[in-house]
């Protein structure tokens, strides 16, 4: 079944008419055709869209939800409801709304098949509203459906709110259907790509001049650029190279009007990576903006000679633009000995700088590129990281996610650079921009020994991949790091997560100053751990995660919850273990650990517990890992955790399969063997027979 605008949704949207304009912020009749919308290609992940009420619509980030809400309410006469504009979502929110909105007579009217809702920014209203707000909104809204007459209703967000909301509401018996917006075919991505550049040649400017002479020509440049990118992407459904928001820097790069030679420029691109690619563009647009002002300068001073080649040079453009939109600090100008020169100079700046084309208004970005981008070159800046990280955090939607990928390009470029605590939070919510249904980012934070005595963190990030309907196996997924850590800095936690594990002597902060929601499976053991929330939610993730990880543990050495006032715990086990866990509202949650009999019982107790514990869901409930990770130096250590390793092989808790690529946990052998379940030992409970076992292979060790 297709479901696009013409073939599905016209038909069963149909009978929507209302015109009345909203007194309502945030909910919008009347929606124009969007210029330039190309029709993406939506892929139904489950439930049956023909029969279903309800339509959850997931995307990455930047993808163009709000495009194709806009234009499927064009074409349909529905009502969007912009979450992102409207109140925080609550009980009655959608009832309550239809009536302020539009009068009195709306909710019999959208009872009767007159008025189709189209909900945007489910994500953005996850976050606003908390679990009880966000969970009332939907089930009210639902109920509206279930009118005989009543139209479908279709909700538009990012991959996890979606494909949350869609279990929520599967859950509460509503007949539901999940969707997902794929990126860009490569002829969408043309056509994508004609419809922009034609809205970018204005008529009356120079490149809408050129456009109209050598239209193919510049078409042709466009495509061939896409079309490297999309080569070195390595895959046809590349996150570039079908990606809206790059398609709109490429466009951009294609119609510099300092640069109108076609040709010349396709000669240029030299690009071997995607991200590289980026950088190009990027540059090309940086050294247009340059040549502007000196070619100005030049008239105003012919004399002025040499000095131009420092004027207006990339890293000052860039901060200015990061002054705009992150209030960092503004850049010292480019010093002249002329005075003359000076004055102009910062007269040209003043006017140049708030029409940079990385700018749209004072405080927003053009595009989501140049905001990753202006966000991966600040971090970069010590007198800007501090400032961007507080900006980010307060404006989740600067980010996207092709950030991760511009930031771990400059990781590669130096091997020594060290990688701020501060800025694995962004990373970890960039790369949840990229995921699709099904999909979970993973962040593992660990301490490295060297053998000199001291120690390193290490981290790593992995997308963990759905697994395939027809073997059940987790499909292969993609991994970034180690990189080493400067502990120098806080990791911050804002947005909800899930599939952390860290144990290093670090400090974290969690929540917004509102709420943080916790998913299973996270385990986190640190130094310091700081909950600046009033309320925390901890739940499961989902029906595909195994009863084993369907837990969170917390453990740190020193805390401050003080503003904590209520833990919600939905189908998930939960423990946390520090001084003072057992008082409210943590001490339905504390688990008191039993020293060690010794440092080495201890030592031997962390290494258990890591490497058991680093078992993911696998092959229908199945727990693997793969075997290099398992045996890597940060889980054994030394020469005591691969004695460890060597003994769980031997009593068969662990087993080397597929080849020897994987270990393969049996959770009943080890139950069996060393008397403790997965969820004790999350809770690093360890019973008297598992000391025993350790101290066994303590003893079993030779002698150095």
């Amino acid at each position: 079944m297709v479901i696009g605008i013409e073939e599905f949704w016209r038909a069963k949207l149909a009978g929507s008419s209302v015109t009345t304009p909203s007194m309502l912020s945030g909910w919008v009749t009347g929606s124009d055709a969007v210029a330039g919308f190309v029709e993406p290609t939506l892929k139904v992940l489950d439930g049956d869209p023909a029969t279903a009420r309800i339509f959850l619509i997931a995307a990455p980030g930047a993808v163009g939800k709000s495009s194709y809400a806009g234009a499927l309410a064009a074409a349909t006469q529905a009502v969007v409801v912009d979450l992102a504009r409207t109140a925080p979502l609550g009980g009655n929110f959608f009832t309550g709304g239809l009536s302020n909105a539009f009068g009195h007579l709306a909710l019999a009217d959208a009872a009767a098949g007159k008025i189709a809702l189209i909900v945007d920014a489910l994500d953005e209203a996850q976050m606003r509203a908390g679990s009880q707000g966000y969970e009332a909104g939907l089930a009210d809204l639902a109920g509206i459906t279930e009118n005989a007459d009543a139209l479908p209703t279709v909700l538009l967000g990012r991959a996890i709110a979606a494909e949350d909301a869609y279990l929520y509401l599967g859950g509460l018996g509503y007949n539901a259907c999940l969707l997902e917006i794929e990126f860009f075919s490569d002829n969408q991505a043309r056509a994508y790509i004609d419809g922009k550049l034609a809205l970018l040649a204005s008529p009356d400017s120079q490149s809408g001049t050129a456009f109209a002479s050598h239209t193919q020509t510049f078409r042709d440049l466009a495509h061939s650029a896409r079309a490297k990118l999309s080569e070195a992407a390595g895959c046809d459904r590349s996150r570039f190279s079908g990606y809206a928001p790059v398609l709109d820097a490429i466009c951009e790069f294609t119609l510099d009007p300092e640069s109108l030679n076609p040709m010349a420029k396709l000669s240029d691109l030299n690009s071997t990576s995607p991200i590289e690619l980026i950088y190009d563009i990027i540059k090309s647009i940086l050294k247009r903006e340059q040549g502007k002002l000196q070619a100005q300068f030049r008239e105003r001073h012919p004399d002025a000679g040499i000095v131009l080649d420092g004027l207006y040079a990339p890293d000052e453009q860039l901060g200015y633009v990061a002054a705009s939109l992150f209030s960092t600090p503004a850049p010292t100008p480019f010093s002249l000995s002329n005075s003359a020169h000076q004055v102009t100079y910062q007269e040209m700046v003043a006017t140049f700088a708030p029409q940079h084309p990385f700018l749209s208004s004072p405080r927003a970005a053009s595009n989501p590129v140049f905001a990753a981008y202006l966000v991966a070159w600040a971090l970069k800046r010590s007198a800007n990281a501090s400032f961007v990280r507080k900006a980010v955090l307060k404006q989740p939607a600067i980010m996207s996610g092709i950030f991760f990928d511009l930031y771990e390009r400059e990781m590669q470029r130096d091997a020594n650079v060290l990688m701020p605590l501060a800025d694995v939070g962004l990373l970890y919510q960039a790369l949840n921009s990229q995921i699709t249904p099904g999909q979970r980012v993973q962040l593992e934070i660990f301490e490295r020994v060297e053998e000199s005595g001291g120690g390193v963190v290490e981290i790593g990030f992995e997308i963990l991949e759905r697994s395939d309907p027809e073997s059940g196996d987790a499909l292969p997924g993609r991994t970034w790091g180690p990189y080493v850590a400067d502990t120098g800095t806080v990791l911050e936690l804002r947005s909800p997560f899930s599939n952390i594990y860290i144990d290093a002597p670090i400090m974290v902060e969690l929540g917004d100053g509102v709420v943080q929601q916790i998913g299973a499976p996270t385990e986190i053991s640190v130094e310091a751990l700081i909950i600046g929330a009033r309320q925390v939610l901890v739940v499961g993730v989902g029906p595909d995660v195994v009863k084993e990880q369907q837990t969170v543990s917390l453990i740190a050495s020193d805390t401050d919850c003080e503003k904590v006032q209520t833990v919600d715990v939905s189908a998930v086990t939960l423990s946390v273990t520090w001084p003072g866990a057992e008082k409210h509202p943590w001490n339905r949650y504390s688990v008191d650990v039993v020293p060690a009999a010794d440092e080495n019982v201890d030592f031997m107790r962390r290494r258990l517990r890591n490497i058991l514990i680093a078992f993911r869901s696998h092959s229908k409930g199945a727990l693997r890992r793969l075997a290099a990770k398992i045996d890597h130096i940060r889980m054994i250590k030394d020469a005591r955790g691969r004695a460890l390793i060597e003994k769980l092989i031997a009593d068969k808790i662990l087993v080397l399969v597929l080849s020897g690529k994987f270990y393969e946990l049996d959770p009943d052998v080890m139950g069996r063997i060393l008397c403790v379940n997965y969820h004790e030992l999350a809770k690093s409970q360890f019973s008297p027979e598992l000391d025993s076992y350790l101290y066994d292979v303590l003893t079993m060790m030779p002698k150095p």
